[in-house]
């Protein structure tokens, strides 16, 4: 008798896209003006002499294009959690990352945080690298390697949840939310174009969510 065997998934990983209908133009000369008032910035996970990093964002009086943008995203997110969820999650900081050539972010999480995300304000029109990556759990990824779990069979056509990462390719006007927890990172800029996204953390308003 041939046993039949069904397959299934354990615990995966949801996260969520949307095409926006922002002012591409509007966003990318705000971006280079935030720049241009703090040319230092900030170093976090960004890797190379061109990768740029803006502090948080406190103050959007003259930035109306980002204004209109982060109410967008305010409204994505809530959806989102509302789609199974109770309460109400809050922006608590958001950034503009400007990624010239040769410029990365290694791998990292946004620990203690409920929902992060990017959206892609400029991409460049011949794209070489910098595309946005999702790790799997560091740990979960080494017990799946082929070292541990064997080479695939030559034909075998892999599934997402056979890779150790999966990758987003960059697109004007993208929005991508994805829980806190999961690592990511921007592999390098290949191109001569600067590439150039808005990120963003949330955080559970524990009052709202029924938490003392």
């Amino acid at each position: 008798m041939k046993v039949q065997i069904k397959p299934g998934f354990l615990f995966p990983t949801q996260f969520w896209t949307a095409e926006l209908k922002e002012n591409i133009e509007k966003l990318q000369n705000e971006a280079y003006l935030i720049q241009k008032n703090d040319m230092v910035g900030v170093r976090k996970s960004n890797s190379g002499l061109q990768g740029y990093h803006s502090k948080d964002i406190k103050d959007l009086n003259n930035l109306p294009g980002t204004n209109q943008l982060v109410k967008q995203i305010i409204n994505a997110v809530n959806a989102i959690h509302q789609i199974s969820r109770q309460g109400e999650p809050q922006l608590t900081n958001f950034w503009i990352n400007i990624s010239g050539k040769g410029s990365s972010n290694t791998p990292h999480t946004h620990s203690g945080l409920t929902y992060s995300g990017v959206f892609f304000i400029k991409v460049p029109k011949e794209m070489k690298g910098g595309r946005f990556l999702f790790y799997r759990n560091f740990n979960e990824a080494d017990l799946m390697s082929t070292e541990n779990m064997g080479l695939f069979k030559k034909g075998y056509q892999l599934q997402g949840y056979d890779y150790p990462i999966n990758t987003i390719l960059p697109k004007e006007n993208m929005l991508v939310v994805f829980p806190s927890w999961v690592p990511h990172a921007v592999e390098i800029n290949l191109s001569d174009e600067e590439r150039i996204s808005l990120s963003f953390n949330f955080k559970l308003n524990r009052t709202l969510s029924g938490f003392k």
